[in-house]
């Protein structure tokens, strides 16, 4: 686990307030910068100009002063109203085996939302997509185990092997086959004046249509292709897989750290039990009922510990590691902006996923294989040349006879057309089959952009539901229960459930912004973008 822990409240206060700081001095500084304009001569100007940098600060202070003394300062938000934040506690069962890294991130990207937009629907436009500089900012742990299972990964390897074999194989279906030798000797001569002019040699080499070797060598480019672009789906997988993987252990060290702090919670409230029972003010049940939440929450420690392990050793095999090998992860996530319509997404799918181009790489290497069939209903030829000795056969007849040069040639004639014919019905089908296996993936391709986009979408009003309005005022809720029952005027059960909400509440948060994320992975890996260009 993390040696350091979140605070999701004051990290969620600070970023609003800082946003309506940053606002109202940019106000401040524009109307001080008319009145200027307005008043100076040209002289005044100038000197202003001089002074900008020092001058600049303090008209802009006054500015603010005077408007906060006047009362026209904005109303209160939720988040000026939560009043207390989940307290962090150390981890005393720390594993080092799973130790993520205290890197911090930046905060949410979330856009500033008034209370009353409360949802996000599926019509708005999302806003555009981080730049690649940026998005590696926020994960460079990912990043880097991106990489590495793209170096280390043995199936990966183990596919580009194959695609180097069948890559090899062009360079033998181009060649010529090879030529044939053909040795007689005529061990029975009618006369034989030497040894050697018993022999006879001949040389054969086969030639086939015009044009065939090329076509074979296409033929078996293409096979590579496919495999290529089998590569590349498998690869998208990959990252896609790694990519997920992550994020799950991000969301299980989240839930970890959040129990650990409501632990912390609990202890708190156990001595606040404690000081009302001593006074008689609180039963002996409510102790036991802190003792039973607490007791319920480290069991679920147990389990989220288990259930790291289990991830980490999940995500390690993909990157050829050790099991154990520690997993390093940021302190906070935050939304994966998007800005693909449906339109757009399925364009891109179209033109960039690799499961269309496999289908285009077995498409050619069918109609070369129909291609080479009718080659192979063609005639084919062979050119020799044989030579006699003076001795061999009929020559040893003849005294005067000396070695005797032959030309030859053979044609092979395809009378017998079934068999080409076959061939040809045979990769007719298959592009049929080829065809359909397109439709089936442009439909289930369509299908899955669809919901990766509205997976997006509802996670993105999840994550402005829970930020905005569910949180902030399970905060205020909790505070103003614990201030009634150190007053006795609420029972001790509706404080601890109004904890258990804001437990709850705190992990649908995060496994939000994480399940978002992974959608945006998804609808990523469908248009066949590759991570490390889009980061």
């Amino acid at each position: 686990m993390r040696n350091h822990k979140i605070n999701p409240m004051e990290h969620w206060k600070k970023s609003t307030n800082r946003n309506r700081d940053d606002g109202s001095a940019g106000n401040a500084v524009t109307g001080i910068s008319a009145r200027k304009i307005h008043e100076a001569t040209t002289l005044i100007i100038l000197i202003a100009i001089m002074a900008a940098p020092v001058l600049s600060g303090g008209p802009a202070t006054a500015m603010a002063q005077s408007q906060t003394a006047s009362g026209s300062e904005s109303p209160a938000t939720p988040n000026q109203t939560a009043a207390s934040t989940l307290t962090s506690i150390p981890n005393p069962t720390q594993n080092s085996l799973l130790t993520p890294s205290s890197t911090s991130t930046s905060t949410s990207t979330l856009p500033p939302y008034s209370s009353s937009s409360s949802t996000l629907t599926s019509n708005s436009s999302p806003s555009p997509s981080p730049s690649p500089a940026a998005t590696d900012e926020m994960y460079p742990e990912l990043e880097m185990y991106v990489r590495m299972a793209l170096e280390q990964n043995p199936e990966l390897k183990a596919l580009d092997f194959l695609y180097r074999s069948e890559t090899e194989k062009s360079r033998e279906t181009g060649m010529l086959p090879d030529p044939e030798l053909g040795i007689n000797y005529d061990f029975n001569p009618m006369m034989s004046e030497s040894f050697p002019g018993r022999f006879s040699v001949s040389v054969m080499q086969m030639f086939p249509w015009f044009g065939t070797l090329q076509a074979r060598r296409e033929l078996q480019m293409a096979s590579a292709g496919a495999d290529r672009a089998a590569i590349d789906i498998r690869r998208l997988e990959l990252l896609e897989e790694v990519r997920m993987t992550w994020f799950d252990i991000f969301e299980m060290h989240h839930h970890i750290d959040v129990t650990w702090e409501n632990l912390q919670l609990l202890r708190d409230l156990e001595k606040l039990v404690e000081v009302r029972y001593e006074t008689a003010r609180a039963g002996q049940a409510d102790i036991l009922r802190i003792q039973m939440e607490e007791q319920r929450l480290r069991n679920r420690l147990s389990d989220q510990e288990g259930m790291l392990i289990s991830l980490t050793a999940s995500f390690n095999a993909l990157l050829n590691r050790n099991p154990v090998a520690a997993v390093f992860v940021p302190d906070d996530i935050v939304r994966r902006d998007y800005s693909y319509s449906s339109v757009q997404a399925r364009s891109l799918a179209r033109s960039r996923n690799p499961v269309f181009e496999n289908l285009s790489a077995r498409e050619r290497e069918l109609r070369m294989r129909d291609r080479i069939a009718r080659l192979d209903g063609r005639p084919s030829f062979g050119l020799g040349l044989e030579v006699m000795g003076r001795d061999y056969g009929p020559m040893s007849m003849n005294p005067d006879a000396t070695e005797s040069f032959i030309g030859m040639a053979t044609i092979r004639l395809p009378i017998y057309r079934g068999r080409t014919r076959s061939q040809q019905r045979q990769v007719g089908e298959e592009i049929k089959a080829l065809d359909q296996l397109r439709y089936q993936a442009e439909n289930r391709l369509d299908a899955e952009l669809l919901t990766a986009l509205e997976d997006a979408r509802r996670f993105d009003r999840a994550i402005l539901l829970h930020e905005v309005e569910l949180i902030p005022r399970a905060v205020q809720a909790l505070e103003i229960l614990r201030e009634e029952y150190a007053s006795g005027n609420v029972r001790f059960d509706e404080l601890l459930q109004i904890q258990r909400e804001l437990l709850d509440l705190e992990m649908d948060r995060v496994e939000a912004i994480a399940a978002q994320n992974r959608a945006v992975i998804r609808l990523e890996a469908l248009m066949g973008i590759d991570p490390l260009t889009s980061w």
